[in-house]
């Protein structure tokens, strides 16, 4: 178990094999869960459906493990418990990912906020002179809530040895406050690693049941190169070349990412998403710009995929089930190799 100077157990180690231990977490990736991950998808599901009891599970173990974490510097530092955590985390040598993250969540900040607000652990003295203002903010609250029934507070205790650290008003909402960046931390990482996982996992099974051959008919994960200055999810051949294919997991009330893949793929590139607002008119823009816009909720998106490709591909596609049944066979025939995610 990793420790600071402080003295505060970190139980890094227990808190990666409690996540090790949970089935829920470690098969999300395996061939079979992504498999159905990518049928549900082809029938028009929304994929957080299958991964929000994993990205819940992540977060229950996670808001735990930072109650003992609490519990534990409070007990030593007292009511300058957060303060002090920071100063040990800032200036041990500890480089584990949890640890890292704990230092922003202490400050009760996400790293991508940390970093538009120009904080970095590499500068002690400021990030612990923000705590400073913030938790001084928090208290100026809390001197002043007078909640008709009464304030309320957070007491940890000990469900081993009964030991009770009873938080005041401040320190309750800056716990909250870590709770809160924790929460927005995992999301966002699960996110990530989920979409990205599954978008390649999709497009691979897609081009395959349309009859593509991958590394002949169609490209993974293309890089920028002279010619092409951004990446794309993949290249299919065409008659007179190879068009682009861009993917994202994109739900309503990001319209700007969406129109910025149109502008990636070029004339007759295709463009996946989650779904559209009601209000959006990045539809509107995929036809102006000659894209194939196809949203995934609600419908089967391989059928539009192999509308719009059977008029410019070389080869003769294979026309896809239009049945959740039909979908079910034919995904369940490919080889496990298709949905094998690689980080």
């Amino acid at each position: 178990m990793a420790k600071i100077e402080s003295g505060v157990n970190l139980q890094i180690v227990d808190l990666e094999r409690w996540w090790r231990s949970r089935p829920v977490i470690e098969d999300a990736f395996t061939p079979d869960f992504v498999r159905g991950a990518v049928l549900h998808l082809m029938c028009g599901g929304n994929y957080r459906d299958i991964t929000e009891r994993c990205v819940r599970e992540r977060l229950h173990i996670c808001h735990s493990w930072l109650l003992s974490i609490a519990h534990q510097a409070r007990a030593k530092f007292g009511p300058a418990w957060a303060k002090s955590l920071l100063k040990n985390l800032l200036s041990s040598s500890e480089k584990h990912q949890v640890v890292r993250n704990l230092q922003f969540w202490l400050v009760g900040l996400m790293k991508k906020t940390a970093d538009n607000l120009e904080l970095k652990p590499s500068d002690p003295k400021e990030f612990v002179e923000f705590l400073d203002s913030m938790f001084a903010a928090c208290r100026n609250v809390a001197e002043h809530a007078n909640w008709p029934s009464g304030n309320v507070t957070i007491g940890l205790v000990n469900e081993r040895t009964h030991h009770t650290e009873l938080l005041d008003l401040g320190e309750s909402l800056w716990f909250l406050q870590t709770v809160g960046a924790s929460t927005m931390t995992v999301r966002g990482s699960n996110k990530a690693i989920f979409g990205k996982r599954f978008e390649r996992a999709f497009l691979r099974a897609s081009l395959e049941l349309l009859g593509l051959k991958l590394d002949q008919s169609f490209w993974l994960n293309i890089e920028r190169d002279a010619e092409v200055g951004r990446e794309a999810d993949a290249e299919v051949e065409t008659k007179r070349g190879r068009i682009r294919i861009d993917m994202g997991l994109i739900g309503v009330g990001n319209q700007e990412v969406s129109e910025d893949k149109l502008n990636r793929v070029g004339r007759n590139g295709v463009v996946l998403v989650d779904r559209l607002g009601r209000k959006s008119s990045v539809m509107e823009t995929a036809e102006r710009l000659g894209v194939k816009l196809i949203q995934i909720r609600h419908q089967f998106p391989l059928t539009d995929m192999y509308n719009h490709l059977k008029r410019i591909v070389r080869v003769e596609l294979k026309e896809p089930p239009t049945t959740k049944e039909g979908l079910r066979r034919q995904v369940a025939a490919l080889p496990n190799e298709t949905f094998k995610c690689i980080e």
